[in-house]
């Protein structure tokens, strides 16, 4: 494996080169590359100088922010296993996400700080960083071996588990990463970050970062700042998985953007009718792309020409295609009894490659991988004759009803539109009768909603037809964007029961 990574030399370089130009914007302000390294050199030493060794967990809990960036290059260049909080964690997921990690210190906020302390951490705020500058030549390369980051899962299942890498799959999951851009960043470029920096975003800021490119970061989607990127030309790329992509969308109607050159969506599966509205206002530049906690983004790439291509297309098989695997990447898609399936058919995805997870911590302690290596995603997949990943679902969304197996995917594809702007997610009540009912459920007011509905459902066969067609004002999605299935049905059980029998009704409870 890979001796030691010098990321504070790696640093140094950026800055002689890129020093004077902007690193990071947040819509109001910018910190130059220079005074983003000083920052996080200084709070190296500090951590160093307070007796932190390479690889001991330190925890960050910062919304997205310009300190949010400096914090992440600063626990990086130490050498620690940085270990990003969600900052609008509860106090309950706080408390179990530290003790999973085995987390003693803290750097966040001062006003954040006393919760911590009372969980037991010891804590550095950010406030409290001197303003002299850090000297990057005093930090030492770290070993590779050493854990370098743990990242907890976004739970949409259950509690989260805690991913640990190690500094040599971060570093290699990094120029992997700018191998796949489709259109290289560099000076004068940006990218609009408005995802958790935790996840996605920050892999997306160290990529342009290390071109001297721009990451202008938001504290969510807000719409004024967005406005003010797009309209003004601050920026020529957009990390947007489909949550925020439709927001910009709704926003912007049928107005016409110009200037960008990528949109990288993930996370999600993009259904046909939001990628016709994203093509129409900002043309094929669409690339679609495969990321999970274990293993670092991109696992599959479909770019902007290839993407535009699928979409022009009849859908044929199950799922959403993400494309091909990225480079050091190894895709299986295996049957119950872990036996590799052949071309087209369904089954689980299993994922291995250089850039992926060391293990993960849960309350029984230190998992490794499997021994062949491969990581059992629980998502549903198969493989086209031209080597594409497709997406079906996930394993434990199947619903069995009657007998048959369904992918609330597919009937989510078909319901898509239906309710305007809003979402539409398909759960399963426990039935004694068919052992699940499918509901679904869609984020709109409109109570011509369910019509609507029924129209377009008789494009699929009628055992994949749901029971009920249920409206809520907003479906519940986690930090990442993500819709949680698990809070829909359990949000379903508490306002309607299952009438059971031959043909099962709801009613409110």
């Amino acid at each position: 494996m890979i001796g030691s990574i010098p990321w504070a030399s790696d640093l140094a370089a950026v800055v002689g080169e890129h020093g004077p130009l902007t690193a990071v914007h947040d819509g109001t302000q910018g910190i130059t590359f220079t005074t983003m390294a000083d920052r996080a050199a200084r709070l190296a030493m500090e951590l160093h100088q307070a007796g932190v060794r390479p690889g001991e967990p330190v925890a960050s809990s910062l919304r997205n922010s310009i300190d949010a960036v400096w914090v992440s290059v600063g626990l990086r260049i130490a050498g620690v296993a940085e270990t990003p909080l969600n900052a609008s964690y509860s106090a309950d997921e706080k408390a179990y996400c530290i003790a999973i990690a085995g987390v003693k210190r803290v750097v966040t906020t001062a006003a954040q700080a006393p919760a911590f302390r009372d969980l037991g951490c010891q804590v550095l705020a950010i406030e409290d960083v001197p303003d002299a500058p850090g000297d990057l030549a005093s930090l030492p390369p770290v070993s590779g071996d050493a854990w370098g980051r743990i990242l907890f899962t976004s739970g949409t299942t259950g509690r989260p588990k805690a991913i640990v890498y190690t500094h040599a799959s971060r570093w290699i999951g990094s120029i992997l990463q700018k191998a796949h851009f489709e259109t290289m960043p560099g000076p004068g470029s940006a990218v609009l970050l408005m995802t958790p920096f935790v996840h996605g975003a920050g892999l997306l800021t160290q990529g342009f970062n290390d071109r001297g490119g721009t990451a202008f970061l938001l504290d969510g989607v807000d719409l004024p700042r967005v406005r003010d990127a797009l309209d003004n030309h601050r920026v020529d790329h957009i990390f947007a998985p489909p949550t925020p992509l439709a927001k910009i969308i709704g926003e912007y109607g049928d107005r016409r953007i110009d200037g960008i050159r990528t949109i990288f969506c993930g996370t999600a599966p993009l259904l046909p009718s939001l990628y016709a509205k994203a093509r129409a206002m900002f043309g094929p530049v669409v690339r679609i792309t495969y990321g999970k906690s274990e293993i670092i983004n991109p696992i599959t790439v479909l770019p902007p020409s290839a993407t535009d291509a699928y979409y022009a297309e009849p859908a044929v098989g199950d799922g959403v295609c993400v494309g091909w695997p990225g480079t050091g990447v190894e895709i299986q898609i295996r049957d119950e009894t872990g036996t590799p399936l052949p071309t087209d058919t369904v089954g689980e995805v299993f994922l291995c490659g250089l850039h992926m997870y060391h293990g993960h911590l849960d309350a029984n302690g230190f998992h490794n991988l499997p021994a062949d290596g491969f990581h059992d995603t629980g998502d549903l997949g198969r493989i086209d004759g031209r080597g594409r990943l497709h997406l079906v679902g996930r394993l434990a969304d199947v619903i069995k009803s009657g007998g048959y197996k369904i992918y609330p995917d597919e009937i989510e594809r078909v319901l898509t539109g239906t309710a305007g702007t809003g979402a539409v997610s398909v759960v399963s009540l426990p039935s004694e009768y068919w052992g699940e009912v499918i509901v679904a459920v869609a984020e709109t007011d409109d109570p011509d909603w369910p019509e609507r509905a029924r129209a377009t459902l008789a494009e699929i066969a009628r055992y994949k037809h749901p029971r009920a067609l249920l409206t809520l004002p907003e479906l519940p999605r986690n930090a990442q964007g993500k819709i949680m299935r698990r809070t829909i049905r359990e949000i379903v059980l508490q306002r309607w029961r299952v009438v059971d029998g031959p043909y099962p009704t709801l009613e409110a409870v």
